[in-house]
């Protein structure tokens, strides 16, 4: 069992009095995570940070811990060190649901990836599904990524702003190489989009 370890320099710890300007911080489950979009507007709130964990200079969390369920193609479970489980939403990729053509087998995938792994997690939001929004890395490898890659999902350019410039250009690129080799849904030639399928699913 991974236990949740410091990465944050001391210049991210430097920076925490002064994110005041329209962004809250608000510790979730243990995890801190950005809650803005819930919270509205306003001054910055700090408490003490979970036990060998730290922000970073661009207001993220990072910690280690252990994937121990995968849900579907952009969703899993991590266990930290004080046994609490936190479900987590891959940030950058919209994977298959599972009742879709290839949801079972992207979900097979993540889970080769990343299955009883050690992850590097690095948190930016709680969604309204009450999921984190985390950048995962397992071994180096950066799991949504590795997804579209394998034509396992698709760039999630709805919420690409949230990404940094090289990882939403290294995104396009994998997804356009996927499609290019038919990698993964890519055989199929009208491949639904997970977002539509969510929304003809619950018109």
């Amino acid at each position: 069992m991974a236990e949740l370890r410091t990465r944050a320099s001391q210049a991210g710890q430097a920076l925490m009095p002064d994110l005041t300007q329209g962004l809250c911080i608000c510790l979730v489950a243990s995890l801190l995570v950005a809650c803005g979009d819930h919270l509205g507007s306003q001054t910055g709130s700090y408490k003490k940070l979970p036990k060998n964990s730290q922000l970073t200079a661009v207001n993220t969390l990072l910690a280690d811990a252990k994937v121990v369920n995968i849900a579907d193609g952009d969703t899993l479970t991590l266990l930290a060190s004080n046994q609490t489980r936190y479900k987590i939403r891959l940030q950058g990729v919209d994977a298959p649901e599972k009742k879709q053509a290839f949801g079972q087998v992207c979900k097979t995938t993540l889970m080769q990836l990343s299955q009883n792994q050690t992850a590097q997690v690095e948190a930016y939001k709680q969604d309204r599904y009450g999921r984190i929004v985390a950048k995962v890395s397992v071994q180096g490898k950066d799991l949504a990524l590795e997804q579209i890659k394998a034509g396992c999902g698709w760039h999630y350019t709805a919420y690409e702003k949230e990404q940094n410039t090289l990882d939403q250009k290294a995104y396009t690129q994998a997804e356009q190489q996927a499609r290019a080799a038919e990698r993964g849904l890519w055989q199929d030639a009208r491949p639904i989009a997970p977002w539509k399928f969510r929304q003809q699913a619950h018109p």
